[in-house]
This record gives structure tokens, sequence and C-alpha cells, in this order.
């Protein structure tokens, strides 16, 4: 996509117009509440072996969101070689298997084997959303790529808040084997609405004679993907703009113990917690529509509202510590999280722009690496100095937005340097 070319905003009825388009969100959104739906289910199978401690659950949590690191620069290669239609097809197939093999817990109940297949469910859903993320500029238009991006981010917010929901309640009252038989199920019908989409011709990444297994498995499309990103700062920068975000990744446990501990809510502190997870489902699923409006997604725009998103999130959580109650609070996490998702749309946006179709699979995936990474050294850091007692809670709120203000000085420092979306970079 170029610079230069009209960036008319469409309407969401426009975009939806678009069959391809069509077929890819409807996959990602039956599959994303699959993923999500079958958590507590897993949680329930844990619990009927004998998984009762904490550290059982904080283990399936782990394994979920770590081997995406490891299996990331694979998984983009792989979608800058192949079709990536087909790796999204085999990704929901491979998990539905997975979870096809879970139930056979029943039978032979093992915590190490379940430990085992989610990892693998975790390793196969890695190869899909740099996919899905590589294909998207390719199935609608450059008009509709801000659209098309804003409403991906609320459905990814709505099926955390619903999927987790209705797995949870599904999972008390029928139990985990059906929750898990509707996972499949979910897997499968996103299988058929991508069997739907025509995929459109794009350059492939061709394979050449490789003279080793390390070459053969894709060493040499990493470091050319590498190389790619360090010669060009302004893709590197927007590249590493979630992991920024993500300085903050704590925010999951925080906004758990907040509940827990500051905002019981009826007596009952997992109401506390939920109620602050649903607010900052809120945020993060208006925040794209909000931001594109205001943008009118134009380049530029974009690019500098990425600064605002992230003074936002500094500034709300400065002041969340003084939240006299659960519903102040609520209010202060969907302001602070508008923000965050502004961050997360419109640099995915603009990478989508500015990147040529033949690495977009190996930027997203080393992007997704990048802030699972930091996500996981952000939440370890908190937990330890919290259980450490070195800081209180309320100190440990005002260190997140203290951490959030570095991104805000280098995005400044970006802009200041290299102007707002003003790129030559050669493809």
């Amino acid at each position: 996509m170029k610079e230069d070319e009209d960036y008319r905003p469409v309407t969401y009825r426009e975009l939806f117009s678009n069959r391809e388009f069509r077929s890819l969100y409807f996959a990602r959104l039956v599959s994303l509440f699959g993923d999500w739906f079958n958590m507590l289910a897993i949680l329930a199978l844990l619990r009927s072996m004998g998984g009762n401690s904490a550290g059982d659950f904080g283990w399936i949590l782990i394994l979920k969101t770590l081997p995406q690191v490891s299996v990331a620069p694979i998984a983009g290669v792989i979608a800058d070689r192949f079709s990536r239609k087909s790796i999204m097809i085999w990704s929901n197939g491979i998990r539905a298997l997975i979870v096809l093999g879970m139930l056979f817990l029943v039978w032979f109940p093992s915590i190490p084997v379940l430990y085992v297949l989610v990892i693998m469910q975790s390793a196969a859903a890695s190869f899909y959303e740099p996919a899905r993320s590589a294909m998207l500029p390719d199935v609608v238009s450059v008009n509709e790529l801000t659209a098309a991006n804003a409403v991906g981010a609320a459905t990814w917010s709505a099926m955390l808040t619903l999927g987790s929901a209705a797995g949870g309640v599904f999972t008390a009252y029928l139990g985990w084997q059906p929750a898990l038989w509707v996972d499949i199920a979910s897997y499968l019908i996103a299988i058929v609405l991508l069997w739907r989409l025509r995929e459109p011709d794009w350059e492939k990444k061709q394979t050449a004679d490789h003279t080793s297994l390390l070459d053969w498995l894709g060493w040499l499309d990493i470091k050319e993907g590498i190389v790619y990103v360090w010669q060009r700062p302004r893709v590197l920068s927007l590249m590493l703009v979630k992991s920024g975000w993500c300085l903050a990744g704590a925010i999951t446990l925080i906004l758990t113990l907040l509940g827990e501990q500051k905002y019981v809510f009826a007596s009952n502190a997992v109401l506390g917690v939920t109620i602050l997870y649903v607010a900052r489902g809120i945020g993060t699923g208006f925040g794209p529509f909000l931001s594109r409006w205001l943008s009118d997604s134009e380049p530029a725009a974009m690019e500098k509202a990425i600064l605002w998103g992230f003074l936002c999130g500094a500034c709300f959580y400065f002041l969340l510590p003084f939240a006299p109650n659960i519903w102040i609070a609520s209010l202060i996490i969907i302001c602070a999280h508008l923000g965050g998702s502004t961050i997360w749309v419109f640099s995915t946006v603009r990478l989508q722009q500015i990147l040529p179709s033949i690495v977009r699979g190996r930027v997203f995936a080393a992007q997704q690496a990048s802030f699972t990474v930091m996500i996981s050294l952000s939440t370890f850091v908190y937990g330890w100095i919290f259980d450490q007692k070195w800081l209180t809670l309320r100190q440990l709120v005002f260190c997140i937005g203290g951490t959030l203000l570095i991104p805000v000085v280098l995005w400044a420092l970006r802009g200041w340097r290299y102007g707002w979306a003003q790129t030559s970079e050669p493809v």
C-alpha cells in the first residue's frame, strides 16, 4: 500500500458488504469464541484430576501464552511461504483434534498430558493470527483497512468477555465435557467459513535450494525478516508499539488484586474482579471506533493518536489509586483502555499499510512474540514485587502509569526524528 493513496473512510455497512472480509471476520469470531470458551472448561478438567492448587491453574495460563514466543518465528516464515487461507484452516483443524484429545483424559487422567495438550493447542493457535493479519490488507481495500481492524479489536474484546462468561456458565451447569465439544464445534464452523474465502493472489516468499536443515526450516527467511525490519526504523518502532503498551502487561494481575482486595463487590471478590474486567473490555471495545472517528483514518493522525493513547493510559492509571469506589475505578479503567486499544489497532493498521505482502507474516509474528514476552515479564516482576511486599498495591498501580510514560517519550522522539507517516521505505 502506498502512502499517497486516498484514505477515504468507509462505513461499517460498506465494509461488511465485502464478501471475503465477512468470511475472514466471522471465521475469526467463531475461533476466538472457542479459544475463550474452553478456558474454564480446561480449568474444570484440571480440577477433576486433582489439580486444585493456585500453581496448577497458573501453569495452565502460562502454557497458553508462552509457546507463542518459540513458535512465532517459524509461524511468520510459513505465513510468507504458503497459502494463508490454508494455514488458518489447518490451525483450526489441529486445535479441534487437540481438544478432542482432552476428552480422552476422562479414561486416562494425567495432569502432565493436559499440560502438553495445552502447549500444543497454543502452538497451533500461534500460526493463525500472523496469517490473518498478513492476509487482511489483501482482502480489503486501503479505505476499509482501518475499519476492518477496529471491528477486529472490538470483536476480540467481546469474545474475551462473552466467550469466557458463556464458557463459565456452560461448564458450571453442564460440565467440562460438553463445553469441550462446543469448543471443537467452533473450530469446525470456522473451517467452513474459511473454506468459502477466496484468497487473493499475492507474492509468496520462494524457497530456495537450502544447504542445511536450519536453512530449510526457514532460518534464512527469519534472518531476512530481521534485516528488513532493522534497516527500517519506522517499521521497527511500529512493530514495537504493542510491546511498549505491554510494559504495563501486568494489568490483568493488578485488576485481579484490586477486585479481590480493594473493590470487593457485594461481599464477593469474584464479582469485583469481573466488574473491573468488564470495564477493561468496554474500553478496549469502544476505543478503536472512537479513535477511527477522531482520526478520520488519516495515516499521520493515526500515528499521532498512538502518542495520545500512551498518554491517556498513563494519566488514567495514575488516577486509579484515588478512585473511592468500584464504579469510579471502572470509569477510569474504561478511559485508560480507550487509549490502549487505539495503540493496538493503529499500530497494526500502519504496519499493514506500509509493509509489502511478502514480509508481513514474519513482521507480525515477531510483533506477537515481542509483546507476549513483555506481558510475561511484566506479570512476573509485578507479582514478585507484590509477594515480597516491597510495594503496596496502590504503589504498584502508580508504577503501571509510570511505565507507560516511557513509550510516551520514545514515541514523541520518534515523531520528532522521522515525522508522522512520511515514510519512503524501499519495499
